[in-house]
């Protein structure tokens, strides 16, 4: 298969956009990935897959407390910032320290704490499964979508009855 139309075909599938944040020791470490998905009800595991050349992702080992980061539509700015190298991303973002030391951005659509439950091989991605924390959402605001290749926003129809 051609590995330019395979990532077109699958650019065809719309997805929400997070930020997983994690911190090894002092360093805050951030990164924009739409390759997220929830696992199991019981216990409770989501899924999340890091590119192998990633920076951050030796940031990621068993038992590391992460947080998914779940996208709403007036952050696409922090999409951006994190999906970026740079030496500071968190310079200039609006986020808190949780109690496990793990950055939170603030005004996210819903937030998921972690454990990094198993770490396991897939092709050029690792998939790492986090056993679920804590996780909060805001039921007004509205998701940021990544689909072709570019960001969107949910249309919002009235429906006729």
């Amino acid at each position: 298969m051609d590995p330019r139309e395979f990532r077109t075909t699958l650019g065809h599938f719309a997805t929400g956009v997070t930020v997983i944040t994690t911190a090894q020791g002092s360093e805050l470490i951030g990164l924009t990935a739409n390759a997220f998905s929830s696992l199991s009800l019981d216990p409770p595991l989501v899924l999340v897959c890091i590119d192998k050349k990633a920076f951050s992702l030796p940031a990621f080992k068993k038992g590391v407390p992460f947080a998914i980061n779940i996208l709403q539509k007036e952050q696409e700015e922090d999409c951006w910032r994190f999906a970026k190298k740079s030496e500071d991303k968190f310079a200039g973002a609006s986020y808190t320290i949780s109690d496990q030391g793990v950055p939170i951005l603030q005004g996210n659509l819903a937030t998921i704490e972690c454990d990094v439950y198993e770490i396991l091989e897939g092709g050029d991605h690792v998939i790492i499964t986090g056993y679920v924390k804590n996780a909060t959402y805001d039921d007004q605001a509205e998701p940021l979508l990544f689909f072709r290749g570019k960001l969107e926003r949910v249309a919002q129809k009235e429906l006729v009855e």
